[in-house]
């Protein structure tokens, strides 16, 4: 009977033996089975979300490259506008060029239109070429397809003999228990993180309560596996967000001052350009066709122009003193007309020169104003952080007035979606951690940022840009001083240092160029001639027009007689002696008749004004002074 019932309680002890055994032996293949696929399922979300990075920074370099590409383009066009302004459409080069005031005020905003063209073009050169190489360099080095290693499908992969090696209490373990109890050699903390309700979590395994092969494939599978998914950032680099979005907004750093400047560029061009065009109109339209109405309403559209783009480009920060900039046209078109004014007035003259430093002043104004606009603000503009519209860091010193017309995009540094190729990286190489020193206020990293900008803190794009608005400041008052040199120069025997006397001052003066020597004629100082100079082959008959009669009579055939032409000659030969007479002395000799029936002349003492002392002065026969 003991034997009996030994037997049965063995049979069924091995009966339940056999059905744990057979219980935890099918958990454990589920479990495996599962692990697999989950392997699969997160390489493959892995992969999609690599190739959403991929088109992260292929649609974050496109933005610069054809923003750049536009502002290249537009450079361009504008180069060609100005270089017909500065050459075919040059003042000057048939009638005497407009005064010297206005002329400064075309070519001051012609080189300063030329220098912010040449900085245009580029700007826009570096910061699409050298964010086309960046993405270029992580797209075939760093933001590739995490494609696993046989090494991770080796470890991914479970032989059911490895049920084998699990202890006892897995193997035998009655259902509903725990799998191993909570004490000083028990492995816990499992699946803590997972972000559900209390229910839940009791109905879950979790903290000790978890397999022995999960706990052996935490502490094996996501160790050392490969480096296929490998990190592409140095620890004091490491943000919050996706690695690519990190990586790409330190590099980035290298090149948006020059997409930044590269906009503020255009905008300087643009406003110089519409300066040297409307004082060229007013030089043309005035000098050359003495249409002063017609000059006044080019320079409406011109003024309205410029407020129009400064309203849509600039957001100033108090007082918008900018809008003075336009103004100076209408100072320079009164003085111009002032200069071309019928009579002399010489208190409207005086008026005249008040315009001119009018205009002069409001340049220097506008001048030190865009000096103060384009530079970069010490406090983060309020479209930084912001979402749904230009976003950049707010360590970043960009001007602050131009915010909304930059339209710079930067990675944003926290997203809301799960980072499983993040995930992947840190299972297989542990969790990233902050260097030590990493600066952590916003005033560290701004400090940091522009650290490498160079020992004051700026890019070299600004630093051009600034050299440039300070050279245009050292011309206006260059132009300044030379006005004021001449206004009070005027009226006296040197009224300019390159006119000689007897000559306006905006007359250009031949005797200061050699001689252009022709073939077989005399030859005037400066000119020419008619067979080297500028009347080649252009005004031959007018030259002898008072030819015209001879060469009618020759061209019928009727020539002189001889008589005619003896009566000619004796005349000619009369007057020899006069002329030889009046080379040498200066005075033609005078008969003694004559010189009894003439009265005896007054002399009068005139005070002749500068430049009008005259070396030879003739009055009629009946003249008593």
């Amino acid at each position: 009977m003991a034997a009996e019932i030994a037997a049965a309680a063995a049979a069924a002890t091995a009966g339940v033996g056999a059905g744990l055994f057979s219980y935890n032996r099918g958990n454990y293949m589920f479990d495996q089975k599962m692990h697999y696929t989950r392997f699969q399922a997160g390489l493959n979300m892995a992969i999609a979300q690599t190739v959403i990075y991929k088109q992260d920074i292929a649609q974050l370099t496109a933005l610069t490259v054809t923003r750049q590409d536009c502002f290249h383009g537009i450079a361009a066009m504008s180069l060609t506008i100005l270089t017909a302004i500065y050459c075919p459409g040059k003042l000057g080069f048939h009638v005497p060029p407009p005064p010297g005031w206005l002329m400064g005020l075309e070519f001051v905003n012609i080189a300063g239109c030329y220098l912010f063209l040449g900085l245009t073009l580029w700007y826009c050169m570096h910061a699409a070429m050298r964010a086309d190489t960046a993405a270029t360099h992580m797209l075939t080095r760093f933001v590739r397809l995490p494609i696993p290693s046989q090494g991770m499908l080796d470890k991914a992969r479970k032989f059911l003999a490895s049920y084998e090696e699990q202890p006892l209490e897995e193997v035998f373990r009655i259902p509903f228990t725990r799998h191993q109890a909570p004490s000083g050699k028990s492995q816990g903390g499992y699946n803590m993180g997972v972000d559900i309700d209390d229910a839940a979590r009791a109905r879950s395994r979790h903290g000790f309560d978890v397999p022995a092969w999960y706990r052996k494939e935490k502490a094996i599978d996501n160790v050392n596996t490969s480096e296929t998914i490998e990190s592409m950032m140095p620890l004091a680099a490491q943000g919050e967000g996706p690695e690519h979005f990190n990586a790409y907004r330190e590099i980035q750093m290298e090149w948006f001052p020059y997409d930044v400047y590269a906009r503020l560029c255009i905008h300087l061009a643009f406003m110089h350009l519409l300066h040297c065009w409307s004082y060229l109109q007013i030089g043309h339209l005035l000098q050359e066709l003495r249409a002063v109405y017609a000059c006044a309403i080019v320079m409406l559209p011109m003024f309205v122009l410029q407020q129009v783009i400064m309203t849509l480009d600039i957001i100033p920060d108090g007082l918008p003193i900018h809008r003075l900039g336009p103004f100076a046209l209408w100072f320079a078109y009164f003085a111009a007309v002032i200069e071309y004014k019928r009579w002399y007035d010489p208190w409207t003259q005086k008026f005249g020169f008040v315009l001119v430093y009018c205009a002069y002043a409001i340049h220097i104004i506008y001048t030190i104003q865009l000096y103060r606009l384009c530079r970069p603000s010490e406090e983060a503009p309020s479209v930084a952080e912001s979402p749904g519209a230009s976003w950049w860091p707010g360590e970043w010193r960009l001007p602050k007035a131009f915010q909304h017309a930059i339209w710079l995009v930067a990675p944003p540094k926290e997203t809301n979606e799960h980072d499983i190729v993040g995930e992947l990286r840190d299972m297989q190489t542990g969790p990233s951690k902050k260097a030590a020193g990493t600066p952590h206020t916003d005033g560290d990293r701004r400090a940091d940022v522009h650290r490498s900008f160079g020992k004051q803190g700026e890019s070299p794009a600004w630093f051009s840009v600034k050299v440039g608005l300070i050279s245009l400041l050292i011309a206006w008052v260059w132009l300044v001083a030379g006005f004021t040199w001449e206004v009070l120069n005027q009226g006296t025997s040197h009224p300019s240092m390159l006119s000689a006397p007897g000559l306006a001052n905006n007359a250009r003066d031949p005797r200061y160029r050699p001689a252009k020597p022709g073939k077989a004629e005399h030859t005037e100082v400066g000119t020419g001639g008619v067979r080297a100079g500028p009347a080649k082959g252009v005004h031959m008959e007018a030259m002898h027009r008072r030819l015209d009669a001879f060469a009618t009579l020759s061209a019928s055939g009727a020539a002189p007689s001889a008589a005619a032409r003896q009566g000619l000659t004796n005349k000619l030969r009369e007057l020899l002696p006069v002329l030889q007479g009046l080379a040498h002395s200066g005075a033609v000799e005078k008969s003694q008749a004559v010189a009894d029936l003439q009265p005896a002349p007054e002399h009068v003492a005139v005070q002749w004004p500068a430049l009008f002392e005259p070396q030879i002065l003739v009055c009629g026969a009946e003249a008593t002074v």
